[in-house]
């Protein structure tokens, strides 16, 4: 399944390095105009030089996207699976489309080096450490692409002799007046340049930082909260403690976690938890750090909002990097860096990293301790005990490893966040879940799904399903609780006696399949928040023969007021829906997908305007000509995705001075030059203004 955002990847460390804008250059002429044969680029240098943000940087620019038809980012470090990362570059190259979990690893090489054949391609290889790593993935690449690259970024120059000649690219150390411009940079962020009687003493530091960046940013953090002279010295003086031969001292990061608010401590400890290079999907994270309760508010409905600002904040102090972020900026992957990882471990192990709880079922009883842990592959055998085994972060399970995870819950009895989504479970086991009474996050992937299993968890917040069959139960309208619920497809039905039941906390509710007679102001009431809705309307019939008859047409459409965010599949559209969409006055993002119409395929939008519509995805919209002068004033991402009978994209959008970004998937080439003909009209007028496009849908 595609991910619903478009990716345009902007870790912010890179806008943070400077010093490296001829390197970049350099590198990015090399790989657009060098050799015609494939090649490698290799950046080589010590810990905290800063070669994973250059090649970011370079990864990320406007000429490599747009000379390369295709790109791909793979973080490999000294603890790597090459399963894992063969599916990841899968993942990127054919844009999430399939599932390949299930695909024999022997397989795996083949299907990349078929997917990248005929295609100009970059992959980057981040962080090798050793030959065996490139000799694992070596098989994947056609040699045969003309102007493809690879770029590998590694400590070890021993690494790059493998490489068949290859260009190398030492990555020197700051001279000092980059040293001392970026220093400047990071502490004096809203202010011109550093006060006169600071300047000696910054100066002095810039200079002993000898010209490692990711020194230099973490020690701007500290000196950004001490503008005294005589404490600058301080750090001058002091700084020799902080370097060691192969990387950067505990002591640089202790004191930045030191001045951490108390509520951000455990949020960053808990990231310290996940595998090396981990990049942590942020929608995720979020959601852990609310059911974890490392976020609290009086306003709940405000939870996501201040778990997001708690992420920002760790950004800024440079403990965590964004490394993808959505079409409109916002945050959607992040890492944290070996260095800062290290650290948490050692303060997780000394801290033990617990947390005091009251069992739900008597306040008046002692608190019980809770352990936070991380359960990967390796752990599946091993023995679990009660007393250090109490918590579940984020588990992942190897696909191949077909062990029924449900026989350690016994001993876990105090988890929160369950997360089961990387293996599929023929088996289910209803009794698996009666002894999980804290559970507020639950994401399963079963042959099967009753609502029943659940109806106990009445902390539950978050409930993720994936199954081939939702048995639905008015057990789930009991679970007030619920803040997101998404599964792949269910029926939304409300029984008689369940009537008077509110969901307040309800803000995410999807794939939902009901009926127009449904759908009912009434039944709206009981979901006040909600804010984002995935809905199937059943009633419309299959064939357009069966539409045209409907007295649906004559029904009014009731949908949930405070609507950001709308998805609909598999539906006709009618004028009486489009009206309600357009009434929905907070609606931001509208997703449209195996959309029909009856008769004429001309979808005219004339008569309507979606005042704040900022993104809208139309997939499968079955339309020939769209007519929409003036119906989206403050649309910035358009999306176009296998609309087969569609003939181009009307140039109305040339007067969106909002307008960012136009992706082209899958249709004809008169769809692409309509795009192509907006991005030249709107950049003569001086915007910004990017198009991509892929051929095919793969």
């Amino acid at each position: 399944m595609e991910n619903s955002s478009i990716e345009l990847c902007c870790p912010s460390i890179d806008e943070e390095v400077v010093g490296f804008d001829d390197d970049a250059k350099n590198i990015t002429e090399y790989l657009i105009s060098g050799s015609k044969i494939h090649d490698i680029v290799s950046i080589v240098g010590m810990a905290g030089l800063g070669k994973t943000a250059l090649a970011r940087k370079i990864y990320n620019s406007r000429t490599i996207m747009n000379y390369f038809d295709v790109r791909a980012w793979c973080s490999v470090s000294q603890t790597y699976n090459r399963r894992e990362l063969l599916v990841e570059i899968l993942k990127q190259i054919t844009g999430e489309h399939h599932n390949f979990n299930y695909v024999d690893a022997r397989h795996l090489p083949g299907i990349v080096r078929r997917c990248l054949c005929g295609q100009t391609f970059l992959v980057v290889l981040d962080n090798i450490w050793e030959v065996q790593a490139w000799n694992h993935i070596k098989p994947c690449f056609p040699y045969n692409c003309t102007g493809s690259r690879i770029m590998v970024t590694t400590r070890n120059k021993e690494v790059t002799r493998y490489f068949n000649g290859g260009t190398l690219y030492s990555l020197p150390f700051l001279n000092y007046e980059k040293s001392w411009e970026l220093l400047q940079k990071k502490v004096f962020q809203r202010e011109k340049s550093c006060p006169s009687q600071l300047v000696n003493v910054g100066q002095l530091v810039a200079k002993k930082c000898k010209g490692i960046p990711s020194l230099i940013i973490m020690i701007a953090e500290i000196l950004s909260r001490e503008r005294e002279a005589s404490s600058w010295l301080k750090v001058a003086y002091d700084i020799s403690s902080y370097v060691s031969d192969k990387e950067m001292s505990m002591k640089t990061i202790q004191s930045s976690y030191d001045h951490l608010p108390d509520h951000l401590k455990p949020c960053l400890l808990y990231m310290g938890l996940f595998p090396k290079d981990y990049e942590i999907p942020v929608s995720d994270l979020l959601k852990w750090w609310i059911d974890e309760e490392f976020v609290q508010n009086i306003d709940t409905l405000k939870l996501e909002e201040l778990s997001e600002i708690c992420l920002r904040n760790l950004v800024g102090r440079n403990l965590v990097v964004v490394s993808k972020t959505r079409w409109n900026g916002k945050m959607k992957c992040c890492i944290v860096l070996d260095q800062v990882r290290e650290f948490c471990l050692r303060k997780i192990t000394e801290e033990k990293f617990m947390q005091f709880i009251v069992p739900y079922s008597d306040p008046d009883q002692p608190e019980e301790q809770r352990l936070c842990m991380y359960i990967h592959d390796r752990t599946m055998t091993s023995d679990f005990k009660e007393s250090d085994q109490e918590f579940i972060v984020h588990p992942k399970f190897s696909i191949l490893d077909r062990k029924n995870p449900f026989l350690l819950l016994n001993n876990l009895r105090l988890v929160r966040v369950l997360h089961l989504l990387d293996i599929y479970l023929e088996n289910s086991l209803p009794t698996a879940f009666q002894s999980l009474a804290h559970l507020r996050y639950l994401a399963i992937f079963v042959k099967a799904f009753d609502f029943k299993w659940v109806s106990h968890l009445l902390h539950l917040q978050t409930l993720r399903v994936r199954s081939s069959f939702i048995m639905i139960s008015p057990a789930i309208w009991k679970m007030s609780k619920l803040r997101h619920v998404d599964i792949n497809e269910f029926p939304v039905t409300v029984w008689e006696e369940e009537d008077d039941i509110v969901l307040d906390n309800l803000k995410t509710l999807g794939m939902c399949s009901m009926s127009v007679a449904d759908m009912t102001r009434k039944f709206w009431d009981k979901f006040p928040n909600l804010e984002e809705l995935k809905l199937h309307i059943n009633e419309f019939g299959d064939h357009v023969s069966d539409y045209s008859s409907s007295a649906l047409m004559n029904l009014d459409i009731i949908l949930p007021s405070r609507l950001t965010c709308l998805s609909l599949s598999e539906i006709f559209l009618t004028d009486e829906l489009v009206s309600s969409i357009a009434e929905l006055e907070y609606l931001e993002t509208l997703k449209l997908s195996e959309i029909y119409f009856a008769g004429q395929k001309h979808w005219d939008l004339s008569d309507y305007t979606f005042k704040k519509l900022k993104f809208l995805k139309l997939h499968r919209v079955f339309m020939t000509k769209w007519t929409c002068w003036g119906s989206f004033p403050h649309l910035e991402c358009l999306v176009v995705k296998s609309c087969s009978k569609l003939e181009e994209i009307q140039d109305t959008f040339m007067c969106s001075w909002f307008l960012r970004l136009i992706k082209v998937i899958d249709c004809s080439d008169s769809v692409y030059n309509s795009a192509v003909e907006i991005k030249e009209e709107l950049e003569g007028c001086g915007m910004s203004f990017q198009v991509h496009v892929l051929k095919k849908d793969k």
